[in-house]
């Protein structure tokens, strides 16, 4: 749908902030007789250039304070540059906080009418018809008539994303707005986006990969202010993502030096009276997915247990619980010779792209006697991948 009219472009643009350690600093500064500085200079953005043609969607992505929302507040008039220049043709609409337009004292109608005011509209009978379409999407029912100052941050951002939509802008800019909001409205604020997809231009910040290909046609990568990649999405997400692996490398690398592990997601524990000699490791560091993984375990006990039970709970790095393997689910009576019990744990690889810790626990009935994390593992990048797991399955073309 892009051609070659030019609705965003961006010229050399910089912004510098200076920071200071005390907020008296600011006012000896500006009444220091020897020209004193007391601030340090930060460069959220390093001469950045691009322009975006009619029709085309443009993703942003990059780490956090690598200027992304520096870059759209200046795009979007609200912040102004320290060198170079922006420009954009159209009616602009721009989501940088859902509900930033919004006033507090008014009502939700209220707001709507003031919003669509601001935007132009003058006819009575649109203004009408766009508050009956605000009020649908919202779905804030009799709060509508209330003050915004008692509406919970959910109905805030059903509200405000309503409101920026709803004004027809031939250009969309969008700032993590579906980082923010249940899933129901994350999915109607995605059907919306992808319903005006054929007839805007969109600038679109997003920490999600899957959305930033969903919807973009071309991505930016931003590092430390500096533009570092401009193409497709697949080329541009792969970049960024393999700069990010290389940072955490270089940081649990510092870790390892610096520290010991640490106990993730409750404490470790180890009842020597019962057992010692506990080994547990996965065969790799790297998986890809569909690969056989293997984890080895061996432990000696010093007595005769009645029940015992291996689990091996799977985190991701947010901390989220992803799955768990648990021998009680084959009823396995484990093999102990002479106080010693060695196995394997066998799986194929179903996780997501993205680094794993996994946890080995072992029970006796409901006494625990050992938990501790295992080496963590990661899952190199594929593309086109969505949710946590990808299970394994086929495709069958039946004609």
């Amino acid at each position: 749908m892009s051609n070659n009219k030019i609705v965003v472009k961006v010229n050399q643009i910089s912004k510098v902030y200076r920071l200071y350690d005390k907020p008296f600093d600011r006012v000896k500064e500006a009444f220091s007789f020897s020209s004193k500085t007391y601030h340090k200079k930060f460069n959220a953005l390093k001469n950045v250039s691009f322009e975006l043609k009619k029709g085309e969607a443009l993703g942003i992505i990059g780490g956090n304070g690598n200027g992304k929302s520096t870059l759209l507040k200046i795009i979007a008039n609200v912040l102004s540059p320290t060198s170079g220049n922006s420009s954009t043709k159209g009616r602009v609409s721009a989501i940088l906080e859902l509900s930033s337009n919004l006033k507090a004292e008014m009502t939700g109608r209220e707001n709507i009418v003031y919003n669509l005011k601001i935007q132009g509209f003058t006819n009575k009978n649109d203004i009408d018809e766009k508050t009956k379409e605000i009020e649908e999407f919202a779905e804030i029912g009799e709060f509508i008539d209330q003050p915004i100052k008692v509406y919970s941050s959910g109905m805030k951002s059903r509200l405000g994303f309503g409101i920026a939509t709803s004004v027809e802008p031939e250009l969309l800019i969008l700032d993590e707005v579906l980082a923010v909001g249940d899933f129901k409205f994350q999915q109607k604020c995605l059907a919306k986006i992808n319903a005006m997809r054929e007839n805007i231009s969109m600038i679109f910040v997003s920490h999600s990969m899957n959305s930033v290909r969903l919807f973009c046609d071309r991505v930016i990568v931003l590092e430390k202010g500096n533009l570092a990649f401009n193409g497709e999405p697949d080329d541009a997400i792969k970049y960024y993502l393999e700069q990010e692996e290389k940072k955490k490398s270089k940081l649990k690398e510092k870790s390892i030096k610096t520290k010991a592990l640490k106990p993730f997601y409750g404490d470790l524990f180890h009842n020597e009276e019962k057992i010692s000699g506990v080994s547990h490791i996965w065969d790799q560091e790297y998986y890809e997915l569909g690969e056989t993984m293997k984890l080895t375990f061996s432990f000696q006990l010093k007595y005769n247990p009645k029940n015992l039970v291996i689990g091996i709970p799977i985190w991701n790095s947010d901390g989220d619980m992803i799955t768990a393997f648990n021998s009680d689910f084959h009823k396995l009576d484990f093999n102990i010779v002479e106080g010693t019990l060695k196995g394997e744990l066998f799986t194929r690889c179903s996780f997501n792209p993205g680094e794993y810790i996994s946890v080995i626990a072992i029970v006796d009935g409901s006494e625990f006697l050992y938990r501790e994390l295992n080496s963590s593992f990661i899952v190199k990048q594929r593309e086109r991948v969505f949710g946590f797991v990808t299970l394994e399955h086929k495709w069958i073309n039946d004609v």
